[in-house]
């Protein structure tokens, strides 16, 4: 059952475990409790990579090869009853899981979330495609806001943050990171092709995050952006 399992599934046990760790929190103790799970997630190309190997089909390759199953996984093995779930969005996948994370907490879904994302280059064909769509650099190296900008860098990884209610993590006498403010998602709709990013929904997401955490933008110090440096 583990050859069968795609190594992303393994990779996000193993990191929704130790963010538990990290939190100081022991696992039994959230048993039966509407903890949540959102994990940005997608298909590793594994299952092809199985099949082409000539691995026999067993009725446990499909839960080892879905995407979906990585969440459900750990909340069946954790025992906790909050939302389980996959999020693909392409590369804001982790982001969003955050967003629908801290959402869920905040309309009572669940008291708890752990979220985050994990992703693994198996195989080649996703990686030609996008070097054929000339997405991607050709000497390696990601030049965001560059006027040598030549495409981007795959990467390979998973993180993963417990998220609770302020006011529980300080009652509880847990140790904080950070303190996330406020969240939004939009889609760029209609662009200069499908890929292509909308500036004007861009910012208009922004406000709509700064709107939502009640900061003044002229206050922000430090921002971290996701820049592909793909030419157009």
């Amino acid at each position: 059952q583990q050859d069968a399992m795609d190594p992303q599934q393994c990779l996000l046990m193993t990191y929704i475990w130790k963010a538990i760790e990290d939190a100081g929190i022991q696992a039994g103790s959230l048993s039966g409790t509407r903890t949540g799970i959102f994990v940005g997630t997608a298909n590793s190309g594994y299952s092809g990579m199985i099949y082409q190997g000539n691995v026999g089909v067993e009725a446990y390759s499909s839960s080892g090869m879905a995407p979906s199953v990585g969440p459900n996984r750990m909340s069946y093995f954790l025992n906790i009853h909050g939302p389980s779930e996959p999020i693909e969005t392409a590369c804001s996948s982790s982001l969003v899981a955050i967003h629908r994370a801290v959402r869920a907490i905040e309309d009572g879904s669940c008291e708890m979330a752990i979220a985050g994302g994990v992703n693994v280059i198996i195989t080649p064909e996703l990686h030609i495609s996008f070097n054929k769509a000339g997405m991607l650099c050709e000497d390696g190296r990601c030049k965001t806001f560059s006027d040598k900008a030549n495409g981007y860098v795959r990467g390979e990884g998973a993180g993963m943050l417990f998220l609770k209610k302020l006011k529980d993590a300080e009652k509880d006498g847990d140790h904080i990171y950070g303190v996330i403010r406020g969240t939004a998602v939009n889609h760029g709709g209609r662009a200069n092709s499908l890929t292509a990013p909308n500036p004007r929904a861009q910012a208009d997401v922004l406000v709509n995050a700064y709107t939502k955490a009640g900061i003044d933008p002229r206050t922000v110090s430090y921002i971290e952006a996701h820049g592909t440096g793909t030419s157009f």
